[in-house]
């Protein structure tokens, strides 16, 4: 799908868009992808048509402004699009057949770079972006579907090949961590017993392993810097107060160390022992079992359901720690 994992990341201090370059793997192309129709589908009879449409890459209502808005959505969260500046950039598109030489013929790459870079510069506004990007999105439709894994014979090898090193589709994003860094029959594998209770661990194992599961819920960006909204909007999920919240991460953010490799411990330890730990442990948990599906919320909005919740937590809890 046309979509490239860009980290539009909202400071404790300032607001600043930090754009993630590529290339980017399958799961990443997924998670935007599902992430910028969750944002925008509307609610009503026309959702799960609307829905299908875009799954088939079919930007249709046109005419509509949610369409739009998801179309930019997309392109901006991609890299192929930036508000700054109003202009459009073909690099991601460079950088992920570099990745990927396999995945599509080096001339319909380079007409697909051509198009997008002849482009003009586009006020930031859906519709403006939406009817800029149009001609280009028709005529390049088949090569943008293999660059950015939408074709489902060439995607199923790479999710092959990789293995335990991408989260696989349907698998939560704490299971692939947890079994990534505490695989079955390693020594520290009882470990996950305490670390699925909230116990914060103080080695370098532990750490690695916090990295990947907040690196992997986008609460960190590849560039190791803080994603102040992903953690709200989380918190908000599970119907809990952001403004506490966000004090606590001015706090989290004063005491940041400098070392890149200690910053996922450091936030997830800060907000474990924080005056939010319940409330941030209920949203964590939530959000576990909705990293199992990225279209979670897709064809209609699901209520919060706490004890449904801690139900499925549970179970996990006796698969990766059995008794």
């Amino acid at each position: 799908m046309n979509i490239l994992l860009v980290l539009a990341v909202v400071t404790i201090s300032s607001l600043a868009l930090v754009t993630a370059k590529g290339p980017f793997d399958p799961e990443e192309m997924h998670f935007i992808f599902t992430r910028c129709m969750e944002d925008n589908l509307k609610d009503g009879p026309d959702r799960v048509k609307t829905l299908l449409k875009w799954k088939e890459w079919v930007t249709e209502p046109k005419d509509d402004p949610a369409t739009h808005c998801f179309a930019k959505c997309v392109l901006e969260m991609s890299g192929l699009y930036d508000a700054a500046s109003g202009k459009f950039d073909a690099s991601v598109i460079e950088a992920q057949h570099k990745a990927y030489p396999n995945s599509e013929d080096k001339g319909k790459v380079d007409a697909f770079v051509k198009a997008v870079q002849a482009l003009p510069p586009t006020k930031n506004d859906c519709t403006a972006v939406f009817r800029a990007f149009g001609p280009v999105h028709m005529a390049h439709k088949a090569t943008s579907i293999n660059l950015f894994h939408d074709n489902k014979a060439l995607t199923k090898g790479i999710y092959e090949k990789l293995g335990k090193d991408i989260r696989q589709r349907k698998q939560s994003y704490f299971e692939f961590c947890e079994n990534k860094h505490y695989p079955v029959g390693s020594p520290k594998r009882s470990d996950l017993c305490k670390i699925r209770q909230y116990v914060v661990l103080d080695d370098a194992q532990f750490k690695q392993h916090t990295d990947c599961i907040m690196k992997g819920l986008r609460y960190i960006t590849k560039d190791n810097i803080l994603n102040c909204d992903e953690i709200k909007r989380d918190f908000k999920q599970v119907n809990k107060d952001t403004g506490a919240l966000e004090k606590v991460l001015n706090t989290c953010k004063a005491k940041e160390p400098r070392d890149v490799k200690e910053k996922s411990w450091h936030y997830y330890k800060c907000l474990v022992e924080s005056s939010v730990a319940n409330d941030f442990k209920e949203a964590f948990d939530y959000r576990e079992v909705r990293s199992q599906n990225y279209g979670y919320h897709l064809m209609q909005k699901q209520p919060y359901n706490k004890p449904a919740v801690q139900a499925q937590v549970s179970e996990v809890d006796g698969k990766q720690c059995p008794s």
